[in-house]
């Protein structure tokens, strides 16, 4: 306990520790600030900032576990009372308590700002503990090469950026950049990386350092059996969890729509019913006026289904028709919904591709169902969206959205009879 107080009073993280904070947070909330309100995809976001927190931990564990032999120490911390295994615990063990007290800041944040729109539940312990395994990976790869390497400037650098091009570059992940109410963590894997850690860690505590000469040779005298037996066992299961990571599988998954019960709502009596997932809670009375609105139009020919479902909820063999939330969104709800409306009212429609008239007449429609459920200026409902092929449709729907009542009647008239010029192009028999 002595060893390990001191190396966290001389840890340049204590020193560091505001701006750790500072970066923590800032990336928390700089990234995005759609998760709030919603426990998985805060749970990811607290997650997140391990792809900046791991690299800085690896560097400041390379510099740590490098001092005493920079310091001309060597032979001191041989012939010390202690193993020197405790030592190169008590170092590294200083280093991940201040590196996972910035990580806890910023976890607990997460909470703070969710709690009063998230509802029931709380951060998705699985994301914590595949951000916890992370933190301690990089640790340990800086410790190791601080010890076999103790350079003050070279192995710390080399250890950050190395360990922030792997997070990148690996053929497998280390983290998850979103945590979409629709899909989980599988246990299989995050217990993978996180044995996988452990093990990397107690080989960066055990490991022989590579020196020659005496110091060497006093080493292996000193050294008991026992810990060898352990470098030598953590080192055999460091390359067996980093071989097994990538043939457990895929990290995330899709969540079964029966692990919860959907959080159902309308926005008036009679109105469509929005059903949505329990995390996505917060979005429902939005989505609930949007589905109204697609409902009430004054047009009879336009009609809409009497429940909408979210992404997930109804998945089958056919695929899945329900609406999404794409990054705190509900824009992307809205195309989904008219597209229900469009096949609710018309049938499902492909037209001849040389028909370009009657492709138009269904885009031209689709956007103006989308700018009606949102009830926005559409360069508002637009902006931030990035659709491709449909500018002309947007141009004629947002123009048309800004008219009257009658003109947009008129309007639709007109785009209906281009798309049914033939009435084989719509069938309302085809399945979705």
């Amino acid at each position: 306990m002595n060893a390990y107080c001191i190396e966290l009073r001389h840890s340049p993280l204590l020193t560091a520790l505001p701006v750790l904070i500072a970066v923590d947070l800032l990336v928390l909330f700089g990234r995005s600030r759609y998760w709030i309100g919603v426990w998985p995809e805060a749970s990811a976001a607290a997650q997140v900032v391990t792809l900046f927190l791991g690299p800085v931990l690896a560097g400041v564990s390379a510099w740590q576990a490098g001092r005493a032999s920079r310091s001309g120490m060597p032979e001191t911390v041989l012939a010390a009372a202690r193993p020197a295994w405790q030592i190169e615990s008590a170092r590294l063990a200083a280093t991940l308590t201040l590196g996972f007290l910035a990580y806890a800041i910023g976890c607990l944040t997460a909470v703070a700002v969710s709690f009063r729109d998230a509802g029931p539940g709380f951060l998705w312990p699985s994301y914590l503990l595949l951000g916890a395994s992370t933190l301690i990976i990089f640790a340990a790869v800086g410790h190791l090469a601080g010890r076999w390497w103790p350079s003050a400037t070279f192995t710390p650098v080399v250890s950050a950026l190395g360990c922030f091009i792997s997070m990148l570059a690996l053929p497998f992940k280390l983290n998850v950049l979103a945590g979409p109410p629709d899909q989980h963590l599988r246990p299989l894997p995050v217990a993978v990386r996180l044995l996988f850690a452990l093990a990397l860690a107690l080989l960066a505590v055990t490991a022989p350092p590579l020196r020659g000469g005496a110091g060497r040779q006093v080493r292996r005298h000193r050294t008991p059996p026992l810990i060898r037996g352990v470098a030598i066992a953590s080192a055999v299961l460091s390359v067996g969890g980093l071989a097994a990571i990538p043939l457990v599988g895929e990290l995330r998954v899709e969540r079964p729509s029966t692990a919860v019960s959907p959080v159902c709502d309308r926005a008036e009596e009679g109105a469509p019913q929005v059903c949505v997932w329990p995390e996505h809670r917060k979005y429902l009375p939005e989505l609930a006026h949007m589905a109204l609105r697609l409902d009430r139009t004054p047009y009879a020919w336009l009609k809409s289904p009497r429940v909408f479902h979210q992404y997930g909820l109804r998945r089958s063999d056919m695929g899945d028709g329900g609406f999404d939330i794409a990054e705190g969104h509900v824009r992307t709800a809205a195309i989904a919904m008219a597209d229900h409306v469009l096949n609710e009212s018309l049938g499902v429609c492909t037209p001849p591709p040389e028909e370009k008239r009657a492709w138009q007449a269904m885009d031209n429609i689709h956007l103006w169902l989308e700018y009606r459920s949102m009830d926005r200026d559409p360069a508002a409902a637009d902006a931030g969206l990035h659709m491709q092929g449909v500018a002309a449709a947007q141009r004629a729907a947002a123009q048309v959205s800004r008219a009257s009542e009658e003109e947009q009647g008129r309007w639709l008239a007109e785009e209906r009879r281009h798309l049914l010029r033939d009435p084989a192009w719509c069938r309302s028999d085809v399945q979705e």
